[in-house]
């Protein structure tokens, strides 16, 4: 995966714990950096939108996984983060005055709550945030390199040499979609994603939390019509392979219609509901990552695979309870 920091420390907790009771002073310190300031300002990146919508859940993310609830590797946010950087063309050298900017924030704040250099924790600190960075680094060269494979553009951040030797494998399914279907269900028929199909689902859904997020600083109603359409087309994808996505893809045409239908609610509770909405976008969106990385492998047709995502529809739904409830039926969803 994409940021793989290790979980093997002595005190992970009592680190997580004091980051979280200085969650807002340490977003407050990286702000205030100076170099940090510059490289968003010269992108004209708003400083407040990328605190808010990559900062303050990025470091969120962070904890998480201090404290075991969050697997390494599997942020969104990041993902996100990094295609919002490559399109705002930053360098490395820029990225690496961010993700410093980030560590020496949480530094400072140790060294105020009494933490010295000497102390396990800063050292521990300072790993884990290294980790972090190294694994942010190599994937933001391999996003350049397959935004460039995938688009003919010219790279934003340097010449690098060694991606001229990088071999950027597809894997490329040239079978018809009838092929899948061909044969009578049974036991060991394999239904998988296409290639064309999971490409297009990962690509989809790694805009919409940056979608979200401009359509809250900018109150631009046309972000949330992206969204919705998004969610459209992803419905129709999962309608190839039917009748095992179907519950799926019902309850993603559900929401496209509901965005469609009530874009000004839905902006109004966007803005009015913290993050918490967000962050329902945001497990559907990991949601969605980790059936592509699994149906393209595993068969789609295997028994109850409907189960597996159960838990998507009810986020989708509880999405669509927020800000259009009169489009649920009573009876049709349960919280946990």
């Amino acid at each position: 995966m994409m940021i793989n920091i290790s979980t093997n420390f002595n005190g992970n907790k009592s680190l997580a714990d004091l980051l979280k009771k200085n969650h807002s002073a340490i977003l407050s310190k990286w702000r205030e950096q100076t170099r940090f300031q510059s490289v968003l300002n010269a992108k004209e990146i708003n400083i407040d939108f990328f605190i808010k919508h990559f900062g303050s859940r990025v470091l969120d993310y962070f904890i998480g996984v201090l404290r075991g609830e969050k697997a390494s590797g599997q942020c969104p946010v990041i993902i996100v983060m990094l295609k919002f950087f490559w399109t705002h063309g930053l360098s490395l050298e820029e990225i690496f005055h961010i993700c410093s900017g980030k560590r020496n924030a949480v530094i400072h704040i140790l060294h105020e709550s009494g933490i010295t250099y000497s102390d396990d924790m800063v050292t521990m600190a300072i790993e884990l945030f290294d980790t972090n960075f190294s694994g942010v680094i190599a994937e933001y060269i391999d996003t350049d390199y397959k935004m460039q494979h995938n688009n003919n553009k010219i790279t934003h951040f340097c010449h690098l040499p060694a991606l001229e030797d990088k071999k950027y494998e597809v894997d490329i399914n040239h079978s018809l979609l009838e092929e899948y279907f061909a044969a009578d269900e049974k036991e060991d028929q394999k239904i998988l994603f296409r290639t064309d199909d999971a490409d297009d689902i990962l690509e989809y859904f790694s805009e919409v939390s940056e979608r979200l997020s401009l359509a809250i600083i900018h109150s631009d109603l046309s972000e949330i019509k992206s969204v919705a359409n998004i969610f459209s087309k992803t419905s129709s994808i999962l309608l190839h392979y039917t009748p095992y996505l179907d519950s799926l893809a019902a309850s993603m045409s559900e929401l496209s219609t509901a965005l469609l239908e009530h874009t000004v609610v839905f902006m109004e509770v966007l803005k009015n509901t913290n993050d918490e909405v967000l962050k329902l976008f945001d497990a559907v969106s990991a949601d969605m990552d980790r059936y592509v990385e699994r149906f393209s492998v595993e068969n789609i047709a295997m028994k109850n695979s409907h189960h597996i995502h159960e838990p998507t529809t009810l986020s989708i739904r509880q999405i669509i309870m927020i800000f259009a409830p009169d489009q649920i039926d009573s009876g049709e969803i349960e919280f946990f």
